[in-house]
């Protein structure tokens, strides 16, 4: 599994943040496993037996596709359902659901952000790799369309083998050494973005192009993983460890006082799951803002999608283990029009035919 301690973490982070705000003696914390499947029917019956069991609102990791399922639920027991999102997928409902709301990693507007800053560097010609299992998601698509929006073209799309044991990138180096001019956009996570940094080092893609990753690419406790591929290379994320404010500063403090790499992108969900259900156990979500580790987060109230800074951030090499390290972490600034985008392209996604995973780790060969 890609992050084995993700449903542990997301929980210390929920308990912790609850902690926080002091509702951790006010309330009964419950867990169910909802499985790796993405199996509608069994995340219903999940869903329904806690509700059934008196639960006021439900926390869980699930995709729109999913929260949209089970949403009848919900609206029938006048519950809460607060969706910890990815921000791989784009809803398949327009407006919003009354009684759910989205914490989101923002997996695509990362993708338009660090387009964004591609573009800003003089690029117009991109050569984007995927994992077979990254490319089922969204985050192709956003950067496709990004490129375009900034008057660039991705002249390449690789989507690497499903075994491992095939693993490549023959195909990226040959269009790179017919345009030199291009830079790589890297969409893998887990021990795949190790694959891809280990391969491109290789063939010297790495030292010779800039590389552009967003969100999971740069993932913290994976990257220190990862051996530095012999380049510097660019980021967008949605949170990182050295963001300097009160708040941050807190949420790292508490979640590394558990267990080291316990503060991650996951118990920072959790965290601000609780951040949330605090703000909200006497009135309406409308118009709240919570001072969340990775800054301002706001419900939208035309999706009931959570709105968050995004980062720019630089990969280094970490002298001391000679692996990755995420360094020069800033505020990538107003993405309004980003924003604005994504929408459009999500938009879009509803009025074709088009498809994408539900869930992609059946698919792992790792």
């Amino acid at each position: 599994m890609l992050y084995p301690s993700l449903s542990f973490d997301m929980m210390d982070g929920l308990r912790s943040g609850l902690k926080k705000t002091g509702m951790d003696t006010r309330c009964e914390v419950v867990s169910a496993s909802i499985g790796l499947a993405a199996k509608n029917e069994e995340i219903y019956a999940r869903c329904e037996q806690v509700l059934l069991d008196g639960a006021d609102v439900v926390v869980a990791y699930m995709n729109p596709l999913s929260a949209e399922y089970v949403h009848a639920l919900f609206q029938s027991a006048g519950k809460r359902l607060v969706v910890l999102d990815s921000g791989y997928h784009f809803p398949a409902f327009q407006g919003k659901l009354s009684h759910a709301w989205f914490l989101s990693l923002q997996g695509n507007l990362c993708c338009r952000a660090i387009m964004q800053k591609a573009a800003a560097d003089g690029y117009r010609n991109f050569a984007l790799s995927c994992s077979f299992y990254d490319a089922g998601y969204r985050p192709s698509y956003s950067y496709t369309t990004a490129a375009e929006d900034k008057g660039g073209t991705v002249g390449l799309s690789h989507i690497t083998p499903l075994r491992r044991a095939e693993f490549s990138l023959d195909r990226l180096a040959e269009y790179l050494g017919d345009n030199k001019d291009a830079a790589m956009l890297a969409s893998f996570c887990g021990d795949m973005a190790e694959d891809f940094f280990r391969e491109s080092s290789r063939l010297e893609l790495s030292t010779t192009y800039d590389t552009y990753g967003a969100a999971f690419t740069a993932e913290e406790e994976w990257l220190a993983k990862i051996p530095y591929p012999g380049k510097d290379w660019d980021a967008a994320v949605p949170w990182a460890r050295s963001i300097a404010t009160p708040a941050n500063e807190e949420f790292v403090s508490t979640l590394e006082g558990i267990r080291e790499n316990k503060a991650n992108i996951f118990s920072l969900l959790g965290w601000e799951a609780a951040l949330f259900i605090a703000a909200t156990e006497t009135g309406s979500p409308e118009g709240i803002v919570l001072d969340s580790p990775r800054g301002r987060v706001q419900i939208n109230p035309e999706t009931q999608f959570s709105e968050a800074p995004v980062y720019f951030a630089r990969v280094t090499k970490n002298e001391g283990t000679g692996n990755c390290r995420l360094t020069d972490v800033r505020d990538a600034g107003d993405l309004q029009e980003e924003r604005r985008l994504l929408q459009r392209d999500i938009d879009y996604i509803q009025t074709t035919t088009a498809n994408s995973w539900l869930n992609a780790y059946a698919c792992l060969d790792s």
